[in-house]
């Protein structure tokens, strides 16, 4: 079934920024799709694995991958998979690969790539994700179907909250800072994108469906149907 598209009488994006927006650069996790995936594993599921691979308690295990989250936060080494194999003493890939059941759209999500492609928008998927959660994802989803490119950070041995993260995206596509839209829900990776001269930085209020709000220090939104220019 097609999700239906209503245009909001209010919109976090006015109907003249749309006129000038020919990019739409979108992050993955907590923006496109529902951080309640990445949430779970991070904070439940990996931590009961390595208690049980480990035989420690749960309270050790938690304490373990929190002092190296906190340790790696903002960096490449945070995202990736491989390093965290490394770190934890076992391939973290198979415990991902239970949870297959929570990924999916966050509400109105596809509705708005499908608009976007019917506007003749560009479409990046801009993320810090490992490419190998992103297959994971995409196996789901088939994500990649309502984007013209995916450019992780890997490939530019870069995270999103570095600036040589944004001049790598701006080689490989050539976006006109001024006509590109934003959204992530990490005001952190918004700042470098703002810094890199990204005309519209946009954030996300709930980028975990089972989580409450939080704040974002730029426009943000809730409903994909908040981003649609507003009816006239």
């Amino acid at each position: 079934m097609t999700e239906h598209v209503e245009h909001s009488t209010t919109s976090v994006v006015t109907s003249s920024q749309w006129q000038n927006i020919s990019w739409v650069l979108l992050d993955m996790d907590g923006t496109l799709l529902d951080l309640c995936f990445d949430d779970h594993f991070w904070q439940s599921a990996l931590p009961q694995v390595y208690a049980e691979y480990h035989q420690v308690s749960m309270a050790e295990a938690d304490a373990f991958i929190n002092r190296i989250a906190n340790e790696k936060y903002g960096s490449l080494d945070w995202y990736c998979i491989d390093f965290w194999s490394q770190q934890v003493g076992f391939d973290i890939r198979p415990t991902k690969q239970t949870l297959t059941h929570l990924i999916g759209f966050r509400k109105g999500a596809l509705a708005f790539l499908k608009w976007l492609k019917h506007q003749g928008k560009h479409v990046v998927l801009a993320t810090n994700a490992h490419p190998d959660s992103i297959a994971l994802k995409d196996a789901q989803t088939d994500l990649s179907a309502w984007v013209d490119h995916i450019l992780h950070a890997h490939d530019a041995n870069a995270p999103k909250e570095s600036a040589n993260y944004w001049q790598w995206l701006h080689k490989k596509t050539q976006f006109i800072g001024e006509q590109t839209l934003f959204i992530d829900d990490n005001d952190h990776i918004l700042d470098a994108a703002h810094n890199a001269g990204i005309g519209y930085c946009i954030g996300v209020n709930t980028p975990n469906s089972a989580a409450e709000p939080k704040t974002s220090r730029y426009p943000a939104f809730d409903h994909f149907q908040e981003l649609y220019p507003p009816s006239i």
